[in-house]
Order: C-alpha cells, then structure tokens, then sequence
C-alpha cells in the first residue's frame, strides 16, 4: 500500500489471457464522480477484466458508497489532510475565475502526490489503457509518462475549458460557450458577441491556468519533457460522453425502504417533492443559514410532502436512494443543485425538475435542463419564500415540464443497448487496438490559427489588399490623366 495517499478498488484479478487491465483515476473530489467512473468499471470487470479505481481519501466517496466492501481500507496520510484544507479554500471562492483556477492547483496538487508514489506508479506502467475524467486531466499525464492508451470520460456538457486540451469543436457562434446562460435559440448579434467573450474566458482559463497548473507537474515529474503540456494533455484516444445519450443510471442502495414508502404513499394525490444537493453542496458551502429558512418556510406551505428537512410534512435523511425515490409514481418534483448524475436520473424516470446551481458545470447542467423544457433554473441565494413557492406551483401544475420530462425519458428506454454496455465496448476496443492514433483528428496537431484558416484569411485579407491598393492607384492616376486632357482641350 501506499501509505494512504489513495486506496485503489480492485474489481477483479483474472487469470485469462484475454482479460486487460484498466487503470481508472476519476476526480478525487466528489462522490458523483467516483460513482460515475465506478459504473464502467464494474461493467468491464464483469467482463473479466482486471479494474483498478485510484482515488482520494479525503473525499467520503468510499464509506458512503455501496462498493466499500471491495476497498483496501488504509489511513489518511497528513498530505491528504493538507490537500483537504486547500479545498476550503476552493469552497470559499465565488469568482468564476479564482473558483477554476484553485480547483485546477488542487487537482494539479493531488495529482503530482500521485505521480511521485513510485508505488502506485510501478502498478500503473503495467496496465494496458488508462480511463480518466474529463474534468480532471491527471489521467493524460500518467498515459503519456507510459505511453498508454487513454480514454477520457465526460459526465456532463463538452463545453468545459478542458474541451481545448482535446479539441473538441465548440464555435461560439452558434454552441453555448461554458458559463453562458443565452435561452433563445436565435442568437442576436449581441449574444453571440457575449458567446464570444464566454468562448475566450474559457480558452484563457485553459491556456493560462490549467495548462500553468498541470505544466508545473509535468515538469517537476520529467514526463516527456521534449512535449509540451498541450501535447500531453491532448494524449487522449477517445472521449466518451454520458450526454446526450450516456443515461447509465447506478444501482441503488436500499436502506430504509419501508419507512420511505410509507411516507411515499402517505402524500396522497399530491405526491412528494425531492429535494437533493449532492454530497458536496451543503451547510458549508452553497447552502446558508438565509437558503435553509427560505426554503423551510416554503415546504412548510406546500400541499405535496417533501423529502429533505424535519418538520411538518418534510423528511430529514442524510443518505436516500436518490434513484428508486425518483423512479416511484408518488414523486411530482426534484429540486437539486444540477449534478449531471441527478440531473440524468429525473430525465431517465420523467420527473421535472427545478435547478439551482452553485459552481462548475452544474451552471451549464442548469441551463441544458431549462432550454430543454423540463426544467426552471433559479439562484436559492437570491430568491424569497414566495417565489420559490410561485415556481414550484408552475412546475408541478404545467403539463409541459412533465410531458418533456417524458418524452426524453421514452426516448432513453428506447435506446437499443444500455450506455454502460456500449462505452465498455468502447474501451475494450481501443485497447485492442492499442490506441486509435489513426482516428486522432488532425485538429490536435495544428495550431490555432490553422485550425481556423486565419492565416488563408490573413493572405486572402494581404492579396485582396493589394489589388484593391493597385487599382486604387491605377483609377487615381487615369482619373488624373484624364482630368488633365480635359484641362487642356478647354485651354485650347
């Protein structure tokens, strides 16, 4: 072991020749994210490959999740304390860009304590392709320092300022650029000139603090030092994305089933509301004392049951089976933070929702929610206990929200192959192949500028210049010749 700088979840070891082996590191912060990446990996060692999940103590992803049993408990080490106490700083920042900055030094922190456990390291350089997170960019290191396949995967919208590090195509004239909230479908001049402006924030975001950030890394752990960090980090094979059509949805966890339908079917006609902000929206970061009262009061005055605080008709429970409670035919509402995890789950089962988001994607989760028609987007900070009231009112009894919801949840069950299955063959194939550098676009490998054809442009611009120039001058010397035979023929 490695002395508690993670624990690694072994799904399997598998004598057979045919089996792989799979090195997963998902975002060590935030238990979403390791349920996520966890999904695939339980797919794949079910079908007998050898899966290792390397995450972070300091997140509660482990004694909460219903996979403990298959972990190697170790104890925290004080370099994961240390890093535990970076991410209050990163809790306390509300500036978008100080908010990505601090969280890429925290991710850039955790990753170099990994890259400099020889242990961890010895057991990575022996597996066939590395898995990572689309938010968290440490896998494209480790597939490079060992020149490994890699696979990245995406939980929410492309639209993120780790999109440039693969490339992805998002023009700004017409894709909604992170961080924007443009609801129209026509775009006035004026908001795609904001799109704009969102696109170069994100690009500056990538190129000045992700690539500093993970740079330092890079070169502190010698990897590859005749690349650049942008070469490094493009070390991707595929990119796997859970939207639009990734709607896996995890198992559940049954705990206290039956107090939960009893409340469940006491609701009557009016049913129940859930209300959810993950395991890392809370008390201390998100929600305040002010967004506690609020919507208290406003629970307190709905005819529907709520599934979330103690009084009245609302439910206090620390951990609940997210999944069956938005499955069950009682349940009329969800009100969460826009998680991609909770936000894919209402859709799954129909269930119309109302978003408020806190940081990161959930602002882009929120946005893609509410142009889609199945859900409102609000700020909990700002709003009173009566508009609150006025928007739960308008979601619940407008058909539209639901028939939505419904619609793109009859659309999912129709998918022909569970996503899971799917991204697994994904995977399975490109280590079978050993990387897919022949489908590796050529956008990867050209600069900004020819990616865009802006020095045809700027040549196109240079010649078109010039021949204007020319004949400008040609017209003004003719114009002047002839002006002046005509000066002469009048003298005479």
């Amino acid at each position: 072991m490695m002395g508690g700088l993670r624990v690694f979840l072994l799904f399997a070891f598998l004598s057979s020749c045919m089996a792989a082996k799979f090195a997963m590191f998902p975002m060590p912060f935030g238990r979403s994210h390791f349920l996520f990446v966890s999904k695939l990996g339980l797919e794949l060692s079910a079908r007998g490959h050898e899966v290792k999940i390397y995450v972070g103590l300091s997140s509660r992803s482990f004694s909460e999740s219903p996979l403990t049993q298959f972990f190697n408990d170790t104890k925290s080490s004080s370099k994961l304390t240390k890093h535990t106490s970076r991410g209050s700083k990163y809790e306390a920042s509300t500036n978008p860009r100080i908010m990505l900055a601090t969280l890429y030094d925290m991710q850039s922190s955790y990753c170099d304590e990994m890259l400099a456990d020889s242990q961890l390291m010895e057991e990575v350089s022996h597996v066939d392709l590395v898995v990572g997170e689309f938010i968290y960019l440490c896998s494209a290191l480790v597939a490079d320092r060992f020149s490994l396949p890699h696979v990245l995967l995406s939980p929410g919208p492309l639209n993120l300022p780790m999109a440039f590090a693969v490339n992805l195509p998002s023009s700004p004239s017409y894709s909604s650029q992170f961080g924007n909230s443009v609801l129209n479908t026509q775009w006035s001049l004026f908001d795609r000139a904001t799109n704009l402006l969102y696109w170069a924030f994100a690009y500056f975001s990538y190129s000045h603090d992700l690539c500093a950030s993970f740079g330092h890394v890079k070169a502190k752990h010698n990897i590859k030092p005749e690349k650049s960090i942008q070469e490094t980090l493009s070390k991707v094979d595929m990119v796997i994305s859970q939207v639009p059509f990734g709607f896996g949805l995890e198992d559940p966890r049954s705990v206290y089933p039956n107090e939960l339908e009893q409340f469940m079917q006491g609701s009557g006609d009016e049913g129940v509301i859930l209300v959810s902000f993950g395991s890392v929206v809370g008390y201390n970061f998100g929600v305040d004392e002010r967004i506690l009262q609020v919507m208290a009061e406003a629970f307190s005055k709905l005819p529907q049951k709520v599934i979330w605080k103690l009084n009245d008709n609302v439910k206090l429970i620390s951990w609940l089976p997210q999944n069956d409670i938005l499955g069950h035919n009682k349940t009329r509402l969800f009100i969460a933070h826009a998680g991609i995890n909770g936000l894919l789950e209402s859709i799954y089962h129909g269930i119309p929702m109302i978003c408020s988001p806190f940081f990161g994607d959930q602002f882009s989760n929120a946005l893609m929610a509410q142009k889609s028609g199945f859900a409102e987007a609000i700020t909990l900070g700002t709003i009173s206990s009566q508009e609150l009231i006025d928007v739960i009112g308008k979601v619940i009894n407008t058909p539209r929200y639901r028939e939505t919801a419904r619609r793109i949840s009859k659309s999912i069950k129709l998918l022909p192959r569970q996503p899971v299955k799917e991204a697994a063959d994904w995977v399975e194939y490109t280590q079978a192949q050993g990387g897919l550098e022949f489908l590796r676009p050529r956008a990867l490998d050209m600069s900004f500028y020819q990616l865009y054809n802006l020095d045809i442009l700027l040549l196109v611009s240079s010649v078109l210049s010039v021949i204007l120039y020319i004949a400008y001058i040609f017209l003004k010397v003719v114009v002047k010749r002839l002006f002046k035979s005509s000066k002469k023929q009048k003298t005479k």
